[in-house]
């Protein structure tokens, strides 16, 4: 699980900002917290802001930490890394800076490195020991000290541009710590959906077990069958493994019944664009829930009906359906699901930037309401609305509409 990620210069964010998913002293909604080692960590994260606030910079942060992990540099030519614009603050000579503490395996680590024009700067892993972090491997530039068996090791020459974790996890496979780190990152997700080309992809993409797994057909149908009642069966074509390989396409038509009690077969194209996406969502989530992983959404609500995008919440603060302890922080604008009832003030944050361009994430449990008039100041209660508040302003990270005129 993720307990906590910091990063610094990445896009639009100059100082370094933390995502803190391990819980507060609130009392309210408990059942939304897992308690492990000792800490009690956060199952949801919502982020919230104006649009070009910086929330989708937020998960793209770590989107970006995690194709450096996992790409070695011979191969970096054909990754997904999109480095445009993610040093947009690099004027200041300073390098982009990324750490996650996890807790994986029963232990927890801390790993991190610095890079910047695409060259390692500096890169750690520690491992957390009666409230003490002790040293895995500390790495400058390209010279690294690595621990093992209580023995210092110093490799020179390292790659510059190669991260040292995805050098030793493929090199020594029965380093335990190493693989629990890379295995970590290589089993989280994140989905971009505010990205166009990202959309059809996960539009686009069946996964082969609907014609080899009749247990994973039949939770599909049972998942869609929550919030389409009208759908009596999934079916497709061709209908199995040895014969997908001649047309190298599956279709995909949920069976709906109609007029008369009569069953019709209706293209997936032709569901609605809320059907689609839920279908779509379908194996993220359910990786999510069963293994214990984290799940990045930018724009999750978007073509959904808020009680859809409530039951997803849902699916993760309940302890019957998140049976892995799985994780999602995703971006929003959805202030229906704003409210006390279904979050707990540490899950809400808030991205907002100022008048230079950079952008400030913070909790909602964290955020100081100033009566200027009384001279006092107060954190925000949970018996607030906090949408209402939301929209009026009173928690910041609004758009600030000014009056447009056509002549």
């Amino acid at each position: 699980m993720l307990i906590r990620f910091s990063f610094k210069n990445f896009k639009s964010f100059k100082n370094e900002n933390v995502l803190d998913m391990e819980a507060t002293s609130l009392k309210d909604h408990e059942y939304n917290l897992v308690k492990e080692d000792n800490i009690n960590i956060l199952k949801v994260a919502a982020i919230y802001g104006a649009n070009a606030s910086g929330k989708t910079n937020v998960l793209q942060a770590f989107d970006y930490m995690k194709k450096r992990i996992l790409v070695s540099d011979d191969s970096r030519t054909n990754a997904l890394i999109d480095e445009d614009n993610i040093y947009s603050f690099m004027i200041n000579n300073e390098p982009i800076s990324l750490e996650v503490e996890i807790f994986v395996h029963n232990k927890i680590y801390k790993y991190g490195f610095e890079v910047t024009n695409d060259i390692i700067i500096s890169e750690w892993l520690y491992e957390k020991r009666i409230n003490k972090f002790y040293v895995i491997f500390e790495r400058d530039k390209n010279n690294v000290k690595i621990k093992s068996n209580n023995k210092i090791t110093d490799l020179d020459n390292i790659d510059e541009r190669t991260l040292f974790l995805n050098i030793y996890s493929k090199i020594n496979k029965d380093n335990k710590d190493f693989n629990n780190v890379y295995e970590w990152f290589m089993n989280s997700n994140y989905l971009n959906l505010g990205n166009p080309r990202f959309e059809d992809y996960i539009n686009n993409r069946i996964s082969l077990k609907i014609l080899s797994d009749e247990i994973y057909k039949k939770e599909l149908l049972k998942f869609i069958k929550t919030f389409d009642s009208g759908i009596e069966g999934i079916k497709t074509t061709p209908n199995s493994l040895e014969n997908v390989q001649n047309t190298n396409r599956i279709k995909v038509e949920l069976i709906h019944r109609g007029e008369d009690n009569k069953l019709k077969a209706l293209p997936l194209d032709l569901e609605s664009n809320g059907t689609r996406k839920m279908f779509h969502l379908f194996d993220f989530l359910m990786d999510a829930l069963k293994t214990g992983m984290i799940l990045f959404v930018d724009e999750l609500d978007a073509k959904l009906h808020p009680l859809l995008t409530r039951y997803i919440i849902n699916l993760f603060h309940n302890k019957d359906t998140n049976i892995g302890n799985g994780q999602l922080i995703y971006s929003t604008h959805d202030t229906v699901n704003l409210n006390k009832d279904t979050f707990r003030r540490d899950e809400i944050w808030f991205t907002e930037k100022n008048a230079d361009g950079i952008s400030e994430l913070y909790a909602l449990s964290d955020y100081i309401l100033e009566d200027e008039e009384n001279k006092t100041s107060k954190k925000v209660r949970n018996d607030a609305t906090y949408n209402k508040d939301y929209l009026t302003g009173r928690y910041g990270a609004i758009p600030v509409l000014r009056e447009f005129k056509i002549k």
